[in-house]
């Protein structure tokens, strides 16, 4: 029963936060022997995941890290 929320928990998590595969662009991916999940915003959301579920955790390589935004001075 624990093994079914945990594996609930991180299906959902993934969803929530970028979906499957390499189309989501986040800094770290969560490597499972069924899915790879790349829209972990940071490692420690990531290694939750994956203590719960199994699997993973290293930097994304694909990811881009998008430029600063440049401010207007009026």
């Amino acid at each position: 029963m624990i093994r079914i929320a945990a594996i609930t928990g991180a299906l959902a998590a993934s969803t929530l936060l970028g979906g499957w595969g390499f189309d989501a662009q986040g800094p770290y991916c969560l490597y499972d022997p069924e899915y790879t999940n790349c829209g972990y915003p940071s490692l420690e959301a990531c290694l939750a995941t994956a203590r719960g579920a199994g699997g993973y955790c290293a930097p994304n390589p694909r990811y881009v890290e998008a430029p600063p935004q440049r401010r207007r001075v009026r």
